[in-house]
C-alpha cells in the first residue's frame, strides 16, 4: 500500500505542471494626464472606452492642470514618472523636455502624426493635439459692437466688468504678451503691459472656469477666453459670441508626449496615435469646439466656420518659443506680482 501510495504521488508531482489552473494575464493599466468637467465627458466617450475595449488595457485618468502633472513628474524623475502619457498646455513642458522625460515622437507607433500641421510639432518629442484660438469673448445681450481689437477690453464703457487672468495662467500670460505687443516695443516688452493692464483695472482670476462664471452671471461682460469655451457657453444657451482681435490671435494647444520611463510605451504612442485620429479629432471638435491639428480631418461646416480650420487660420497663429519664456518667466511674475497683487 505504502509503495503504491509513493507511486502515486510521484505520478501526480510529475504531471502537475500539465495540468496546472492557467492564470490569465495582469491587464495592463495606462495612467494618462486629462482635464475634469467637460474634457473627462468626451475623452472617457470618444477615446477611452473604444481603446480600452480594442487593445484590452485599462485607462487610468488623472485629471487635474498642467502644472500640477508637470510637478509630480519632475519629482519622480525621467525613470520613475507617474504618467505614461501625459498631456497639457506647452507652458510648463520645455523644463522636462530639456532634461529628458519625453520619449522621441514615434510615427511608427503612431502614423497620424504625419498628418499634422507642421507647427503642431514640438521640439523632437511632442505634438498638439488641439488647439484654440485666445480671443474676446463678450456677452451679445450687454455688448452691442462687436470687438476687434484688444484694445476695446480698455473701452470705459466696460469698467468693472471686464475680465482676464493672473500672469500664471496660460491665457493670461498670452494675454500679457499681446498687451505689451500693442502698448511697448514688442511682445516681451511686459513692463508696458503691465502698465496698461493695471489701467484697465480687470476683474483678475486663476483660473477659465471663474471667467464661464463671470460671464454666464454678467458679473463680466467682455473677457479674454478661448474660442472653444466660448462656443460651449454658446451652445448651452448663454448670449455669448467670440472674435478675434485684428493685432492676432495666440493659442490654447494641448500638447501630449510620452513619458521616457513609461513601461508601457507601445501602447501610450498608440493611445497618441488615437488621439489624433479624425474620429476622436472630430468629437472633440463638435462637442467641445477644440480645433484639430489633424490637417486630414473634415468637419461639419457650422463647426468649421467656429474655429481653426484650415492653412490659411493656422497661418493667422501666433506661437511663442516657451522654452525661452520659461527662463525669463520668474522674475516677469515677480514684476507682476508687485503691481497687480
Amino acid at each position: 500500500m505504502t509503495r503504491i501510495a509513493s507511486l502515486l504521488i510521484l505520478l501526480a508531482a510529475l504531471l502537475l505542471p500539465s495540468i496546472a489552473v492557467q492564470v490569465p494575464a495582469q491587464q495592463k493599466t495606462l495612467v494618462v494626464t486629462g482635464y475634469g468637467g467637460r474634457w473627462s465627458e468626451v475623452m472617457k466617450k470618444a477615446l477611452i472606452e473604444p481603446f480600452e475595449k480594442q487593445h484590452g488595457v485599462k485607462i487610468e485618468l488623472v485629471t487635474g492642470i498642467t502644472t500640477e502633472w508637470v510637478a509630480k513628474l519632475m519629482a519622480g524623475g525621467p525613470d520613475n514618472p507617474p504618467f505614461d502619457v501625459v498631456m497639457g498646455n506647452e507652458p510648463p513642458f520645455p523644463i522636462p523636455r530639456e532634461r529628458g522625460f519625453f520619449e522621441p515622437r514615434n510615427l511608427a507607433l503612431a502614423p497620424n502624426i504625419k498628418n499634422v500641421y507642421e507647427k503642431a510639432l514640438v521640439g523632437d518629442t511632442s505634438v498638439a493635439i488641439f488647439w484654440s484660438r485666445i480671443g474676446i469673448a463678450y456677452r451679445t445681450d450687454v455688448v452691442t459692437r462687436k470687438p476687434t481689437s484688444w484694445k476695446d477690453l480698455w473701452d470705459e464703457t466696460y469698467a468693472g466688468r471686464r475680465g482676464t487672468y493672473v500672469i500664471g495662467n496660460t491665457l493670461g500670460i498670452n494675454f500679457l504678451f499681446m498687451t505689451s505687443k500693442i502698448y511697448g516695443k514688442d511682445f516681451f516688452d511686459v513692463d508696458a503691459g503691465i502698465a496698461a493692464i493695471k489701467r484697465m483695472q480687470p476683474k483678475l482670476v486663476d483660473f477659465t472656469g471663474t471667467i464661464e462664471k463671470y460671464l454666464e452671471s454678467k458679473e463680466v461682460v467682455i473677457a479674454v477666453l478661448h474660442d472653444g469655451s466660448t462656443y460651449d457657453l454658446q451652445k448651452r444657451g448663454i448670449p455669448l459670441d467670440w472674435a478675434a482681435p485684428s493685432e492676432g490671435v495666440p493659442i490654447l494647444d494641448q500638447v501630449i508626449q510620452v513619458t521616457k520611463g513609461s513601461k508601457n510605451k507601445e501602447l501610450a504612442w498608440k493611445l497618441v496615435d488615437a488621439y489624433l485620429s479624425p474620429e476622436v479629432q472630430t468629437a472633440f471638435a463638435t462637442e467641445l469646439f477644440f480645433s484639430p491639428t489633424n490637417k486630414t480631418v473634415k468637419l461639419p461646416p457650422e463647426v468649421a466656420r467656429k474655429i481653426i480650420s484650415g492653412p490659411a487660420d493656422v497661418d493667422k497663429l501666433v506661437l511663442f518659443d516657451w522654452a525661452k519664456i520659461a527662463r525669463q518667466r520668474p522674475q516677469w511674475t515677480e514684476r507682476w506680482n508687485k503691481e497687480l497683487r
